[in-house]
C-alpha cells in the first residue's frame, strides 16, 4: 500500500449512537468490529490494504467472489467472524461467480447460502439484493435466526461506540480488548489494552483518530514513551504527533494537513542567493509502502522521497516496533 504522509490519531470518546438496521446481524456479543466504507476507500491510498486483507488469500480470506469487493460498505464482526456487506448483489451475479468458485446452493429459512465444501469455511448468504453476509455456514445460520427474531434485536456497548465512529470513519476498528485476531489486523499497536476505539477518514488529507485503556497509568505513559521512540526517526511525525493520559487512558494524535499530500513533508529550501547551481525542484509527495504480510511475519514501510532516500521501517507481527534501516 502506498499513501501520503498525512496521517491524525485524536483521541475521542465515542457516545453512543444508534447504529444502521443491518448491522442488527452482527452478534451482540462480538469482542471486535471493524468498518469499512468502501466506496470511498476503494479510491484511496489505503485501499490496496484493505483489498489484501479482504482477499481470498488474506488475512481474512473471504470467498474469491468479485462482487464481495463492490460493497458500498462493509461491518466484520469476531470471535465468530460475520462480514456484513451493504452495496447492489445482483443475485444472478451472486449465484454465477458462486458456482463458478464450486460454491454449493443451500436454504436456510428462506435465505439462500452458498457454500464451500469445508464446514468451516466461509461462504456467502444473499438476504436481498443489497446485502449479503461472509461467514461459516453455522454464523451464516445465526446470523439469519437473529434477523428472524420476533426479539428486538439487541445492541451491545461497543456497537453502539462504534456507530459513532461509523459516522465519520472510512475505516474504524472497535474492540473490547487489544490485542485481538481481527482488530489487530488493521490496528499494529503493541498494547495489553481494552476499550479499544479508533478510525481512519480520508476524506479531508488523512485523519485517524484513537482511545484506549491501558492497564495502568504507568502502562499508559510507556505506551506514549513508546510511540515518540517510534516516530523519532521521522522528525515531522514526532513533531505532529500529540499523546495524553487522563489515569489509564490512552489518546493519541497525530497529523499532518491535506496540502502536505501533495507537496510533501518537509520543502526543500531555496539555494543560496548568486549560486550558480540550478534551483532545486520542491520535493516529491513523502509516501509510504506497506507490504502486506500474514500475521506471524513482519511488515516493511518503506518511505519514499526523502531528503536522504529511501528509508525502511519494520513492524513485527503485533507490534508496533518501528526499526529504521537506512
Amino acid at each position: 500500500m502506498k499513501f501520503p504522509v498525512a496521517f491524525v490519531l485524536a483521541a475521542t470518546m465515542a457516545h453512543a449512537e444508534p447504529h444502521p438496521d443491518w448491522w442488527a446481524y452482527v452478534a451482540p456479543e462480538s469482542t471486535a468490529l471493524v468498518g469499512i466504507h468502501w466506496n470511498t476507500l476503494r479510491n484511496s491510498p489505503l485501499a490496496s490494504f484493505v483489498e489484501d486483507e479482504i482477499s481470498p488469500s488474506g488475512g481474512l480470506g473471504f470467498p474469491n467472489l468479485d462482487c464481495l469487493t463492490q460493497a458500498d460498505d462493509i461491518v466484520i464482526s469476531s470471535p465468530a467472524l460475520l462480514a456484513v456487506e451493504e452495496g447492489v448483489f445482483p443475485a444472478a451475479v451472486v449465484e454465477d461467480q458462486a458456482q463458478r468458485q464450486g460454491l454449493r446452493r443451500a436454504v436456510y429459512r428462506g435465505v439462500t447460502l452458498w457454500l464451500p465444501d469445508q464446514e468451516d469455511d466461509l461462504g456467502v448468504a444473499q438476504i436481498s439484493e443489497r446485502l449479503v453476509l461472509v461467514g461459516s455456514q453455522k454464523t451464516l445460520e445465526s446470523a439469519v435466526d437473529r434477523s428472524l427474531s420476533e426479539t428486538t434485536p439487541q445492541s451491545s456497548l461497543l456497537m453502539s461506540r462504534a456507530a459513532h465512529f461509523s459516522q465519520s470513519g472510512d475505516l474504524w476498528v472497535a474492540a473490547a480488548k487489544l490485542p485481538d485476531p481481527l482488530a489487530s489486523l488493521f490496528v499494529p499497536l503493541d498494547a495489553d489494552a481494552s476499550q479499544f476505539l479508533g478510525r481512519v477518514s480520508v476524506r479531508d488529507g488523512f485523519f485517524v483518530e484513537a482511545s484506549l485503556e491501558a492497564s495502568s497509568t504507568e502502562a499508559g505513559v510507556a505506551l506514549i514513551h513508546r510511540l515518540h521512540e517510534n516516530t523519532s526517526a521521522i522528525p515531522a511525525l514526532d513533531r505532529a504527533l500529540e499523546a495524553s493520559t487522563d489515569q489509564n487512558r490512552v489518546t493519541v494524535a497525530l497529523r499532518v494537513n491535506p496540502e502536505n499530500l501533495h507537496v510533501g513533508l518537509v520543502p526543500l529550501p531555496p539555494p543560496p542567493q548568486g549560486s550558480a547551481v540550478e534551483p532545486r525542484r520542491l520535493a516529491a509527495p513523502v509516501t509510504f509502502e506497506i507490504t502486506h504480510a500474514e500475521t506471524t511475519r513482519p511488515r516493511i514501510i518503506r518511505i519514499f522521497n526523502l531528503e536522504e532516500g529511501t528509508r525502511e521501517i519494520v513492524l513485527q507481527p503485533g507490534h508496533f516496533s518501528l526499526d529504521a534501516a537506512h
